[in-house]
């Protein structure tokens, strides 16, 4: 059987500004509270505080549902957007959904609404080095790691020896493929870990994860998080500090992967401009 554990629950640290509308607290998913904008759902909580939070959850032994994390950035919304019916839905239903895109809080703060970024790189950096780093309580947090070759396992377990990690390759096509991203899911079922780390892109990340509470997947924490493992590991390299400040990380991915990225980057990502003057437009009607 797969673990899970109590949630902790944490006051936000960070407020919304000129009271947006809030998805209403739900005790029993654990959920905090959570901005609306642009038709998807932003947490409240700092970066430390979904650590913590998603530490607790991931305990060995204890019994909560399962539940998972996205992580959406401008190129999600858009898809999001494009596929209504099939993706929102997805991201609403996330336990904790976590702002990874200085242009959607940029464009937040136009609507007086102040996110907290905790983007999927930083997020499972900061967490696996937290859990690596707690004083052993029992059995060693398990992690499944979904997308990359086997051999990430190996530079995982030399980073963080007190953890243990299992690595499930995943196919090319999962994005295209409803058959191929249900059998994905069932296989991560018949493993046995505390936290899944979807590593497979958006949307088949997202949508494998909403696959696993469909497939009764009963407990442990998934989270939606792209190239996060291969920045971990060195296989890609981040953004240096000043292109991530002033916003131009994309920029720094597109010129290093030009003929995988320059679709996402130059025609979709940009149509959460189209997005957010459509919603401005609508309120001031």
């Amino acid at each position: 059987m797969l673990s899970s554990s109590h949630t902790r629950q944490t006051p936000s640290a960070v407020q919304a500004v000129a009271a947006p509308p809030l998805v209403p607290h739900d005790p029993d998913a654990g959920a905090p509270a959570h901005a609306k904008f642009l038709g998807l759902r932003f947490c409240l909580w700092s970066q430390a505080e979904v650590v913590a939070a998603i530490a607790a959850a991931a305990t060995p032994g204890s019994t909560v549902a399962y539940r998972y994390v996205v992580t959406p950035n401008s190129y999600h919304v858009v898809a999001a957007h494009d596929d209504p019916a099939r993706l929102l839905p997805i991201y609403r239903a996330a336990w904790l959904s976590l702002c990874d895109s200085r242009i959607v809080r940029g464009l937040a703060r136009l609507d007086r609404l102040r996110l907290p970024l905790v983007t999927g790189s930083d997020l499972v950096a900061e967490l696996v080095a937290a859990l690596d780093a707690a004083e052993p309580t029992g059995s060693p947090q398990r992690i499944l790691v979904v997308g990359p070759p086997p051999a990430t396992a190996v530079a995982l377990r030399a980073r963080y020896p007190r953890l243990t990690f299992e690595v499930l390759p995943a196919p090319g096509g999962l994005a295209h493929d409803a058959a191929l991203r249900r059998e994905v899911a069932r296989a991560c079922i018949a493993r046995q870990w505390d936290i899944a780390l979807l590593c497979v892109g958006c949307p088949a990340q997202e949508t494998i994860a909403h696959l696993l509470a469909e497939e009764g997947c009963r407990s442990g924490v998934a989270l939606c998080v792209g190239a996060s493992i291969d920045f971990l590991t060195g296989a890609r390299h981040r953004a240096p500090r000043l292109f991530q400040r002033l916003s131009l990380e994309w920029a720094y991915r597109l010129v290093r992967e030009p003929r995988r990225l320059w679709r996402r980057y130059l025609v979709e990502s940009p149509k959460i401009l189209r997005i957010f003057i459509a919603s401005r437009s609508r309120r001031g009607r």
